[in-house]
């Protein structure tokens, strides 16, 4: 059963704002860019290993949770993590493609250009990973054994000289890996299997490091400021009566401002004023501010003058 369904990054949501509005001479530019494109592809590989996990059908019961963040030593973030009476396992999944080989600390890929790329190795993530999971089992009484296996998504992923004594699926072999873990002495009764999922459920950390100019140390006031079409994608759409104006594609949108408003949060700051707002927004009085600032989705705290808004953002 899947408990922690498969969802879309916020965080990869947050970076795309970021990068569509920093000034591509910024120095971070690129770094910001490469992490979204990394983040986007970790994104479209996780979703086709949960489809498979969803898909799963096992003798006993088993609990699959996406994305989950836990502390131990330090906060440690598992793709996919599946507990059972019987057993725990982690998959590390990546959507890398290309030729892939392995150093003890690095994981190359070669495309077919020639032009190669190093990643941090799989292995010693998902080992760290299978460490802190422990530590938090111990701590808490729970003697689970562990797994874990590097789970490639797609076969554009070429593995050249595998690891020895390391566990590497691809998603048509997932099911099968699962069915074959040793399922032989049950460790925790229905009730402790109830508890641990729980126990997980409620020491799950909600990773928002937001806004995210403070978190790569980025001046928000370097960033590109207004509205983008959602057509074209120009920022700099013009607020007319009832609507949104593009002078690029020249189409209208009335809820532009509602896109431009998640972008300042996410990247810029986490409260805004009514000034704040018409700047911005590009928008000409604090009139025009104040109703869009008047908005179910947003919270509201101080009063007249000192009123400031803010959103809250679901995990």
């Amino acid at each position: 059963m899947i408990i922690k369904k498969y969802s879309a990054s916020l965080y990869v949501e947050a970076l795309h704002a970021l990068y569509k509005r920093m000034p591509k001479n910024d120095l971070k530019f690129s770094k910001i860019q490469e992490e979204y494109y990394q983040k986007v592809a970790g994104n479209i590989g996780e979703e086709a290993v949960m489809k498979v996990i969803e898909q799963l059908d096992l003798p006993y019961k088993f609990y699959a949770f996406h994305n989950i963040l836990l502390y131990s030593e330090t906060l440690f973030q598992m793709d996919i993590l599946i507990i059972t009476q019987y057993y725990a396992l982690i998959l590390e999944v990546k959507n890398i493609k290309g030729e892939i080989t392995f150093t003890d600390q690095q994981m190359i890929r070669t495309l077919a250009t020639n032009e190669t790329h190093a990643f941090d190795n799989p292995f010693l993530q998902s080992e760290d990973y299978q460490s802190q999971l422990k530590r938090l089992f111990q701590a808490n009484h729970i003697s689970l054994p562990i797994f874990s296996a590097v789970a490639f998504a797609f076969s554009s992923s070429i593995i050249k000289d595998p690891p020895k004594n390391k566990t590497i699926v691809f998603r048509r072999g997932i099911k099968p890996y699962i069915r074959n873990i040793p399922a032989n002495a049950c460790i925790l009764t229905d009730a402790q299997l109830e508890s641990l999922k729980y126990f997980l459920l409620k020491e799950s950390i909600d990773f928002q490091p937001f806004p995210l100019t403070n978190h790569f140390g980025i001046d928000p006031n370097s960033l590109r400021k207004g509205v983008e079409c959602v057509h074209c994608g120009l920022i700099g759409m013009k607020k007319v009566i009832r609507n949104w104006y593009c002078p690029r594609c020249r189409s209208s949108h009335r809820h532009a401002h509602e896109a431009a408003l998640r972008d300042y949060f996410l990247v810029y700051k986490s409260t805004i004023s009514n000034q704040e707002c018409q700047q911005f927004l590009q928008l000409n009085n604090k009139y025009e501010a104040t109703k869009i600032l008047n908005n179910p989705m947003l919270i509201k705290t101080g009063q007249s003058r000192s009123r400031k808004y803010s959103m809250k953002f679901d995990k």
